[in-house]
């Protein structure tokens, strides 16, 4: 079966991470955000992908290429101006020839993609909807169906005076090739604005599922660190690069860890990472590749990104740094604050620090003689680092 994955957007609502980053290849843990996605569709043998690129395109396909580290087959349509959801599709369409699936490169989901395929041929239908329910629906489009599943209202994005139902369109669909006989060559034309409101105006097999499974939009800063923090709380099932040593700690390859280190779970240390003398990284940490905890730094409710450093004594807690971030000794980061990636907080540079919890909660918390410690990274990492071994 076919796939078409969508990854031409800016990712405006993630500005500065998207700055110069497409919001496809936004890191999560270690990987881009579509890493994971492809991922899922190879676990539904759906192996046959198309990506359609528009924003910094060139780092899409030098990072996948032809996918074969995945095992999946990967092909890309450059869309020369922007086409909208369903436009993208159009100049495609000799190459879809039988029932796909598209999906967007930049939501986090574990969804059966199996049963919603199943579900949609048993009802003949010519397009089906993936739904979840939130908090929030008026920033989604909202779907009404029957219990058959027969979709019975569409709004997209309504004032909160029009919300009738926490039910929203996920942004993937199973559709038949002869749904794109509708869609205009010449301009830009929308799924949930252009074609999803066509189709109920011409009574055609139109149905939503709501497959098992975790979705997110990942549309702003809080998702995307709370995803991470759904991840490790077992909310979504991702492929993670590192191995959980022990319930709710994992570490990558290579971690370099002081035997003093207080690691609170749950917790995820990266490939290559060094952490210094008495540091502590507390619940709802990730820490990516290569980075440095200093001595006696604090890290909890946060998300640092590949090769960040973090100085001796500083404290971060509910925020997100970059990767490539450097910040100085005895600095405090705090309240969702936001660091460019190869960003730099100086010496004299104090943000939000007395929103900072003083001390790291002792609640599940995992310490580890200097032997004990070693031994667990030794089952865990193909080496052993220098710092643990001594």
């Amino acid at each position: 079966m076919q796939a078409v994955i969508l990854a031409g957007g800016k990712g405006t609502r993630l500005y500065p991470i998207t700055s110069n980053t497409p919001k496809p290849m936004v890191n999560l843990f270690n990987k881009p955000v579509m890493e994971h996605t492809i991922e899922l569709l190879k676990s539904h043998d759906i192996r046959d992908i198309i990506i359609t690129v528009a924003y910094r395109a060139e780092q899409i396909i030098d990072y996948f290429g032809g996918g074969s580290r995945w095992g999946v087959n990967i092909q890309y349509s450059l869309e020369d101006v922007p086409r909208g959801t369903a436009g993208g599709l159009k100049q495609i369409q000799p190459a879809l020839t039988s029932t796909f699936l598209v999906i967007s490169g930049d939501a986090v989901t574990d969804f059966d993609l199996s049963s919603a395929i199943e579900f949609h041929r048993q009802k003949s239908s010519i397009a089906t909807i993936l739904t979840y329910e939130v908090a929030n629906p008026s920033q989604f489009g909202i779907v009404e169906s029957a219990k058959d599943g027969r979709i019975k209202r569409f709004v997209e994005k309504p004032k909160q005076s029009e919300v009738f139902t926490n039910t929203v369109n996920a942004g993937i669909y199973v559709l038949e090739p002869e749904v794109l006989s509708s869609i205009p060559y010449d301009c830009a034309y929308d799924f949930s604005r252009d074609l999803f409101p066509r189709l109920l105006a011409n009574q055609e097999p139109f149905f939503a599922f709501r497959p098992e499974g975790y979705w997110c939009d990942v549309g702003n800063l809080a998702q995307y660190r709370n995803v991470h923090f759904d991840a490790l709380s077992g909310k979504v099932n991702l492929k993670l690069s590192a191995r959980e040593v022990t319930d709710g700690i994992w570490l990558g390859e290579h971690a370099s860890i002081h035997p003093s280190v207080k690691l609170v779970s749950p917790c995820y240390v990266g490939n290559a990472v060094e952490v210094r003398e008495e540091a502590a990284l507390g619940r709802f940490t990730v820490v990516g590749d290569m980075s440095v905890i200093g001595e006696k730094a604090q890290v909890t409710h946060s998300v640092l990104g590949n090769g960040a450093v973090v100085g001796r004594g500083s404290r971060i807690f509910g925020s997100v740094l970059g990767s490539g971030c450097s910040l100085a000794d005895g600095r405090h980061l705090a309240d969702e604050i936001l660091v460019h990636d190869g960003s730099e907080v100086g010496l004299r540079a104090e943000i939000n620090a007395e929103l900072l919890s003083p001390r790291l909660s002792e609640e599940r918390c995992l310490t580890w003689s200097g032997h004990e410690l070693a031994q667990l990274i030794e089952r865990t990492s193909r080496t052993v680092s220098q710092t643990l071994a001594a």
